[in-house]
């Protein structure tokens, strides 16, 4: 009798913990249901529509006119446009070239000169303010590999 029981409450166990398993995938399926990005992904998205997106994003935050807008929109058309190009360029050539890197920093540096001449002095310091703060909530996680190596340099300064 004592050999059922424990069997029996053996077989409950294993089960219970096997479908405690699949809850985490529902809760994922559940998420992104809700948030309506099912099946969505970034590849699938045209530059144009990147250029839209972000333009509508960017007058929300920033309060910008109907001219800015355009120009935004523009800006950020020729943009989404360069990054296909240079990231079908990348995966052609070998990944991780140093001159690939520099002249994604150039051409990221002409872009937000660009943007510095759209937007007003007011409207450009809330941006530089709001990328500070959008680095910093990064800066601990080490989502890119220059911000390791910044983390992992200023820690040893500090130990020093």
């Amino acid at each position: 009798m004592k050999k059922v029981f424990v069997m029996l409450s053996l077989g409950l166990l294993v089960a219970g913990t096997s479908f405690a398993q699949d809850a985490p995938v529902k809760e994922r399926k559940a998420r992104t249901e809700r948030s309506g990005r099912e099946g969505v992904r970034k590849e699938n998205i045209t530059p144009e529509q990147k250029a839209e997106k972000r333009a509508q994003m960017l007058t929300k935050k920033y309060n910008l006119t109907q001219a800015q807008q355009e120009k935004v929109r523009a800006l950020y058309l020729q943009q989404a446009q360069e990054r296909t190009a240079f990231k079908a360029q990348r995966d052609a050539n070998a990944p991780g070239n140093q001159q690939q890197r520099e002249a994604m920093k150039a051409k990221h540096e002409q872009w937000n000169a660009e943007f510095q001449k759209i937007l007003t002095k007011e409207q450009y310091a809330q941006y530089q303010n709001d990328q500070k703060a959008r680095a910093s909530r990064f800066e601990g996680k080490g989502g890119h590999k220059g911000h390791k190596m910044k983390n992992r340099t200023q820690k040893a300064e500090q130990k020093s």
